[in-house]
C-alpha cells in the first residue's frame, strides 16, 4: 500500500469508528496529532477522557479501530474508490473547499464523485419545500438560470421538490450543481432521483461524508444540510413551512456566518410562513438573481452566455489582468497571484470564473490559456 492509500486508508477507519462524528475526529487528530497515530495508537484508558468520551464509549472506540470486521469495510471503501470519477478528498487535500473548512465541525473527509473542479465556483445553496406549488417552481428555475449565467453553481441536498429542481435547472441552463447526500455517495435517494444522480454524476460532483453503503437515516439530513450551507456564500429559502429542514438550514447558514436569502410568498399560503419569518428575521428578499449578486459582493461577474459569445467583452480588471499575465504554458495559482499582486483566494475565485466561460483551464502545473490572448 503506497503512503497516499495508506493516508486514505486511515481516514475511512476514523471516520467508520467513530460512525461518522467529525467533532470526535477533530478531537482526536488534536490530541493525537495526525490521522494515522488517532487510528493507530489511540487508548481508552489514555486517550478517552481527554477526547470528551466516557470510559465504555471510548473502549467500544478502541475496540471498533481494531475490529478485522471493520478493517474489511474499509478495504472495501477503497476497492469502490477506485471506480471511474471517484474521490476521497481528506482535511488536508488542496482539493478541500475553504469555506467548508471555515465552519465550526467540518468532515474529514469527503466521499465525492464527478468533477472536483466544481468545488472551486462560488456556490448558492438552494433549499425549500418538498412539496412546492407552482408558483416555487418556476421561481427557482427562474433565479438558478439566471444565477447559473453569472457563474454561480448550485448547491443542495438532492432532495424531493425545491432540491431537485435546483439542480435540474442548474444543468438545463448549462451550469453546475453539488449534490451533498445524507446517504452514502453511492446510494441514489430518494429513489425517484436515479436519473438526476447519473446526469449530476457526469456533469456535477455528488458529495458525503457518509462512507459507501450507508442509508437513508433520519440523523443524516441535518448533519448534511450544515454541509450544504458550509459550502456555500448564501442560502436561498424558496418556500417553507415554519418548522422544516429549509429553516433548519437557514439557521445552519446564519451561525457559519453566510448570507440568507428569501423569496416572498402569498400571504394566504403556509409554504411562505418560513420565508416570511426569515425575511422578517433579517434574511435578504430576493426577487432578482441582483439581489443575490449584490449581497454576495459578485455584481462584478461577466455573463457566462455572453462571455463564450464574445470573451473580451464584460470582462473584470482583475479578469483581464489574469489573461494579460496568463500563457500556454501553466502557471500556479500563487505565481499568478504574486505576479498580480491580489490575494490568492481573489485570483483563486476570478480563474474559476474565466474557466468557467472557456477561456482558461487547469492541468498539471497549475492554470493556463486555451488560446492566445491579445
Amino acid at each position: 500500500m503506497s503512503a497516499t492509500e495508506a493516508l486514505i486508508y486511515s481516514h475511512l477507519l476514523l471516520i467508520r469508528a467513530t460512525a461518522v462524528q467529525p467533532r470526535l475526529c477533530h478531537r482526536l487528530l488534536a490530541l493525537l496529532g495526525d490521522v494515522q497515530s488517532a487510528c493507530d495508537h489511540f487508548v481508552a484508558s489514555e486517550h478517552g477522557s481527554k477526547c470528551g468520551l466516557k470510559y465504555p464509549a471510548a473502549l467500544r472506540l478502541q475496540e471498533r479501530l481494531r475490529a478485522p470486521a471493520l478493517h474489511q469495510q474499509v478495504e472495501m471503501d477503497l476497492a469502490w474508490l477506485k471506480g471511474a470519477r471517484r474521490f476521497f478528498v481528506d482535511w488536508e487535500s488542496q482539493d478541500y473547499p475553504q469555506l467548508l473548512r471555515q465552519i465550526d465541525d467540518p468532515p474529514i473527509g469527503l466521499f465525492c464523485v464527478g468533477d472536483l473542479r466544481i468545488f472551486r465556483a462560488s456556490q448558492l445553496a438552494v433549499v425549500g419545500s418538498r412539496h412546492p406549488t407552482q408558483y416555487g417552481r418556476s421561481v427557482v428555475k427562474h433565479l438558478v438560470g439566471r444565477l447559473v449565467d453569472r457563474g454561480l453553481s448550485i448547491t443542495s441536498g438532492m432532495a424531493l421538490g425545491i432540491d431537485g429542481i435546483a439542480h435540474a435547472a442548474s444543468l438545463a441552463s448549462g451550469g453546475t450543481t453539488i449534490a451533498v447526500l445524507g446517504t452514502g455517495p453511492d446510494q441514489v435517494y430518494p429513489p425517484q432521483h436515479a436519473s438526476l444522480y447519473s446526469e449530476i454524476q457526469n456533469r456535477g460532483l455528488i458529495v458525503s461524508e457518509f462512507p459507501p453503503g450507508t442509508t437513508a437515516a433520519p440523523n443524516h439530513f441535518p448533519q448534511r444540510n450544515r454541509v450544504v450551507t458550509g459550502l456555500s456564500l448564501g442560502t436561498l429559502v424558496v418556500e417553507a413551512r415554519l418548522k422544516s429542514g429549509s429553516l433548519i438550514s437557514a439557521r445552519l447558514a446564519m451561525e457559519q456566518g453566510r448570507e440568507v436569502f428569501a423569496v416572498p410568498g402569498s400571504v394566504l399560503s403556509k409554504l411562505s410562513e418560513g420565508c416570511h419569518q426569515l425575511l422578517r428575521d433579517g434574511a435578504k428578499l430576493t426577487a432578482h438573481e441582483q439581489d443575490v449578486l449584490e449581497e454576495l459582493d459578485l455584481e462584478s461577474m461577466v455573463s457566462v452566455a455572453q462571455a463564450r459569445s464574445n470573451p473580451s467583452d464584460g470582462l473584470t480588471p482583475l479578469q483581464t489582468q489574469l489573461l494579460n499575465v496568463l500563457d500556454l504554458e501553466p502557471q500556479t495559482q500563487d505565481r499568478v497571484a504574486e505576479l498580480v499582486g491580489v490575494a490568492a483566494s481573489e485570483v483563486i475565485r476570478t480563474l474559476v470564473e474565466l474557466e468557467i466561460v472557456g477561456l482558461v483551464e487547469l492541468g498539471l502545473g497549475g492554470y493556463r490559456l486555451i488560446k492566445p490572448w491579445s
